[in-house]
C-alpha cells in the first residue's frame, strides 16, 4: 500500500471541543454547594446530594471548601474563696483580687462548673480537658480593664464573673475525607476517599481548592453525591462547592427538546 493510502486509512483523532461561545451558545458561571454539620466524631460518614437542574449541562472545573467553627461562647469567672470581712478604715481595693492573683486551680474549678451547667459537648468530649485542647482567653468585653496596670488592677465581682471565655476550635485543624460520585452513571472520581489537606489544601486560606485535571460534565437531571468522613474532632459547618458553568441553549438539553416538540405540535 502506498504512503498516501496508508495516511488516508489512519483513524482521525478527535479535535478539541469548541468553547461554548464559538458554538453560538452562552455559558453562565454557576456553583453547586454541599453543606455538612461536623460534630467532632472521627469516623462519622455524612452524605449530601445535589441534582443538576433540567435547564442545562453543568461542567465542573474546580472544587473548594471552607469551614465555620461552631462554639457557643462559654463565659465564666474564677471560683475564688469569699473575700475577707470588710474592715473599716481599709480601702476596698486592697481586698479585691487581680488578674495576677488568680490561680490556675480557681480557673479550672470554675470552668468545670460552667461546663456542667451546659448541655454542650466540646470536641467530642466533656470537661475542662477538652477546653484546654483549644484554650481559653480573656473575655474581650472586660479584657482591657483586667489588663490595666500590668494585670494588677483590682477586679469587682461583676467583672470576675465574666473574666474568661472558651476559645473555639481553630479552623486550620479541621480534617476530613471526601469522595465524589455521579449517581446516575455510577462513576466514582477517586480510587478512595481523599484527605482534604492532600486534595484541597488547608482551611486557613492556603489553597483551599483545586482545579480538576479534566473538567467533569454532569448531564441535566443527574445527581451528584459527595461523601464526607470526619477525621478530626473539629465542630462546625463544612461548606464544599463545585465551581463551573452551565451552557444554555444546548440542542439536546431537555428544555430544547421540549421546545422542539411543542413547535412540531403547533405546526401540525
Amino acid at each position: 500500500m502506498s504512503t498516501p493510502m496508508r495516511q488516508m486509512s489512519r483513524p482521525r483523532r478527535p479535535g478539541p471541543v469548541a468553547p461554548p461561545a464559538q458554538m453560538g451558545l452562552r455559558a453562565m458561571p454557576f456553583d453547586y454547594a454541599f453543606r455538612y454539620e461536623l460534630l467532632g466524631q472521627p469516623g462519622k460518614v455524612r452524605n449530601s446530594i445535589v441534582t443538576i437542574s433540567v435547564e442545562a449541562t453543568f461542567t465542573a472545573v474546580s472544587i473548594g471548601y471552607g469551614v465555620v467553627p461552631k462554639v457557643t461562647p462559654i463565659v465564666f469567672g474564677p471560683l475564688l474563696p469569699p473575700p475577707p470581712t470588710f474592715t473599716p478604715g481599709l480601702a476596698n481595693s486592697n481586698q479585691l483580687p487581680t488578674l495576677r492573683t488568680i490561680s490556675l486551680d480557681a480557673i479550672v474549678r470554675s470552668l468545670e462548673i460552667a461546663l456542667a451547667n451546659t448541655s454542650r459537648t466540646l470536641s467530642g468530649e466533656t470537661g475542662a480537658e477538652a477546653v484546654f485542647r483549644n484554650g481559653i482567653k480573656l473575655n474581650p468585653d472586660v479584657a482591657e480593664l483586667a489588663l490595666q496596670n500590668g494585670g494588677n488592677i483590682p477586679l469587682r465581682n461583676d467583672i470576675l464573673a465574666r473574666l474568661f471565655q472558651v476559645v473555639s476550635s481553630p479552623s486550620e485543624l479541621v480534617q476530613f475525607k471526601y469522595a465524589l460520585f455521579d449517581e446516575g452513571s455510577g462513576r466514582e472520581f477517586q480510587s478512595e476517599p481523599i484527605l482534604n489537606i492532600a486534595g484541597l489544601g488547608s482551611a486557613n486560606g492556603e489553597r483551599p481548592f483545586r482545579h480538576f485535571a479534566q473538567p467533569i460534565i454532569f448531564k441535566p437531571k443527574s445527581t451528584i453525591r459527595m461523601e464526607v468522613t470526619e477525621v478530626s474532632d473539629f465542630t462546625g459547618e463544612l461548606h464544599v462547592s463545585l465551581h463551573g458553568y452551565k451552557v444554555l441553549g444546548e440542542p439536546n438539553s431537555p428544555i430544547a427538546l421540549a421546545q422542539r416538540r411543542a413547535a412540531r405540535g403547533r405546526t401540525r
